[in-house]
């Protein structure tokens, strides 16, 4: 009885705590984009000019982070960040400043700016489940992808299917590895009655790294 009750005692002590754990592992959202400021992505494209670029982390503060994408133009966003769901809120193109846009009273003003409502991921991350936001129809389609990119292979891997909100014909699949941020993006489209893809892989990562 005694070691029946002593059992009993672990259990309870123990596993609802490694569960929770287990919970907000696969729920925190946060732990797909590491606030990692100077923290430098490099992707090679295929399918078109514009697939290749890099992606630099420039700015962060608690609950915010601030993205720039170097391809045809620079582009900078604002995201705001939370267990739950990765949000950008403010998007500008042709930015070419070392301003952070993180707070709301320094993009006040700005000509080339304006307010987004893009969610990039929303827990819980559980294949099925979907979300909309201003531009497409979101569904994770796996949470167990291996995927292989030149900088490696990465399991795990969240797997995010887009569908754009104003046209059939645009598909969009981004890949998400934890700890890294998004590591391959792949748009088809429909062009001249063939289906076009357009593939950026991620290729190499620049520090600072955690220690």
């Amino acid at each position: 009885v005694v070691i029946v009750l002593f059992l009993a005692l672990v259990l309870n002590w123990f596993g609802p705590n490694e569960q929770s754990q287990e919970n907000v592992t696969t729920t925190d959202v946060r732990a797909y984009l590491p606030p990692l400021q100077g923290i430098t992505y490099f992707f090679v494209g295929e399918g078109m000019e514009y697939a290749a670029f890099s992606r630099r982390i420039t700015h962060v503060a608690p609950g915010f982070i601030q993205l720039e994408d170097l391809s045809g133009t620079n582009l900078a966003q604002v995201l705001e960040t939370s267990p739950q769901e990765l949000r950008i809120t403010w998007s500008e193109e042709e930015f070419y400043e070392n301003d952070s846009l993180l707070d709301a009273p320094s993009r006040a003003g700005r000509e080339g700016g304006r307010s987004t409502d893009l969610v990039l991921l929303k827990a819980p991350l559980t294949k099925g489940n979907t979300w909309s936001d201003e531009r497409f129809s979101r569904e994770i389609v796996s949470v167990d992808e291996t995927v292989t990119v030149p900088l490696g292979v990465f399991y795990d891997v969240v797997v995010v299917k887009n569908k754009s909100a104003t046209s059939n014909d645009f598909v969009q699949y981004e890949y998400y590895a934890k700890n890294i941020g998004l590591i391959k993006r792949e748009s088809l489209f429909v062009q001249n009655g063939q289906t076009v893809a357009v593939v950026s892989s991620l290729k190499s990562i620049t520090g600072p790294f955690p220690q």
